[in-house]
C-alpha cells in the first residue's frame, strides 16, 4: 500500500471513529469509578512535582525571554469592538468588592505611606501657620524695628519645635482611624464617574504596554523563586483531601448529567456542534501512528493477532 493511500485510510479511520463516538452512550465511553481511580492516580504528589519542575525550570524562562523581546502593545490581541465591551464591563456598578478597597487601606505599608504624606503636609502647614500668624500680628507689623523681628523669628522657631512632636503623636494615634475613613470614603465613590474612568484608564494603560514592559522586572532570580513556589504549591494542592473529594463529586455530577445520552447528545446540549479538524489531525498524527506501528511491541502484538486469527480459522475449518 502506498503512503498516500495509507494516509487517506488513516484519515477515514479517524473520521469514522469520531462519528462512532458521537452515537455511543457516554456511560460506555467512561465509567465514574474508573474515572475517579484515574484522577486519584494523576493526583500523585511525586508525579505532579516531576511535571511541574521542568515546566518551571525550562518552559517559563523561555517564555519570559520571548516576552522580554516583544515590544508590541497587548491591545493588538483585543479588537476595538472587544475593547469597547471590556470598558463597558469595567463600568458596571458593583464590580469592585469593598473588601478589596479595605485591604488596600490596611496594614503597615498603607500606614507608612499615609504617615509620610500627612506628616509632610502637616509639617508644611505647621511651618506656614506660625509665620502667617506672626506676620499679621502687631509684632509682625513692627518687625522693621529689628528687635521685634528677632523675637518673631524666635517665636516661630519655638512653635515649630513644639508642633513637630505633636504631629507625630497625632499620626501614630490616628493613622489607622484615618485609613478606615479613607477606605469607606473610597468605597462610597466606587461607582462614581471618576472611579469608573480610573478603572478604564488602568485597563487602557495595560493594553497600551508591551509584554516586554510588563515582564521587565522578571529577572532570573525572580523566575527561580516563582518556579519553587509553583512546584511547592502544585504538590500541596494535589495532597489536599478536599480537592480529591471535589473531583469525585464533579465526576459524579458530569456522569449524572449525561445519563442516558450519547456523546453527541451531551455535546449538543452544551451547544458544541463543531467537528474536529479531521484532515489536520490525520496529517499531524500520521508520523506518530507510523512510528507506533513500526515499534517492536506493535509488531509482536500484530503477529499475535494474526496467529490467533489463523488458529480461529483453522478451528472453524475443522468443525
Amino acid at each position: 500500500m502506498d503512503d498516500e493511500r495509507a494516509k487517506q485510510e488513516w484519515r477515514q479511520l479517524l473520521e469514522a471513529t469520531w462519528d462512532h463516538l458521537l452515537v455511543t452512550p457516554v456511560r460506555d465511553l467512561i465509567d465514574a469509578a474508573t474515572a475517579k481511580t484515574a484522577a486519584d492516580q494523576l493526583m500523585n504528589a511525586e508525579l505532579v512535582t516531576e511535571l511541574a519542575r521542568p515546566i518551571a525550570a525550562a518552559v517559563a524562562p523561555v517564555v519570559i525571554q520571548e516576552l522580554r523581546q516583544d515590544e508590541r502593545p497587548l491591545k493588538r490581541f483585543v479588537p476595538e469592538d472587544a475593547q469597547g465591551k471590556l470598558e463597558g464591563a469595567i463600568a458596571r456598578p458593583g464590580l469592585v468588592h469593598p473588601d478589596w478597597v479595605r485591604a488596600m487601606f490596611r496594614g503597615q505599608a498603607a500606614e507608612a505611606v499615609l504617615n509620610d504624606a500627612l506628616y509632610r503636609a502637616l509639617n508644611d502647614f505647621s511651618t506656614l501657620l506660625p509665620r502667617l500668624m506672626v506676620k499679621v500680628s502687631p509684632m509682625g507689623r513692627l518687625s522693621v524695628l529689628g528687635s521685634a523681628g528677632a523675637i518673631a523669628e524666635k517665636l516661630i522657631t519655638d512653635l515649630e519645635r513644639r508642633l513637630e512632636p505633636e504631629i507625630k503623636s497625632f499620626l501614630s494615634e490616628r493613622s489607622e482611624q484615618i485609613l478606615e475613613r479613607a477606605a469607606e470614603f473610597a468605597i462610597g465613590k466606587l461607582d462614581d464617574p471618576a472611579s469608573i474612568e480610573f478603572r478604564a484608564n488602568l485597563v487602557r494603560f495595560v493594553l497600551s504596554k508591551s509584554p516586554a514592559f510588563l515582564v521587565g522586572a522578571a529577572d532570573d532570580e525572580l523566575l527561580e523563586d516563582i518556579g519553587v513556589v509553583a512546584e511547592l504549591s502544585a504538590r500541596h494542592v494535589v495532597e489536599m483531601p478536599e480537592l480529591r473529594a471535589d473531583i469525585h463529586t464533579w465526576i459524579d455530577r458530569a456522569m449524572g448529567y449525561a445519563e442516558g445520552m450519547s456523546l453527541g447528545e451531551a455535546l449538543h446540549l452544551e451547544g458544541i456542534e463543531l467537528r474536529p479538524p479531521i484532515e489536520a489531525l490525520a496529517e499531524a498524527t500520521w508520523p506518530a501512528f507510523i512510528a507506533v506501528l513500526g515499534s517492536p511491541q506493535a509488531q509482536v502484538w500484530m503477529d499475535t493477532l494474526l496467529d490467533e486469527l489463523i488458529d480461529e480459522y483453522d478451528r472453524m475449518g475443522d468443525s
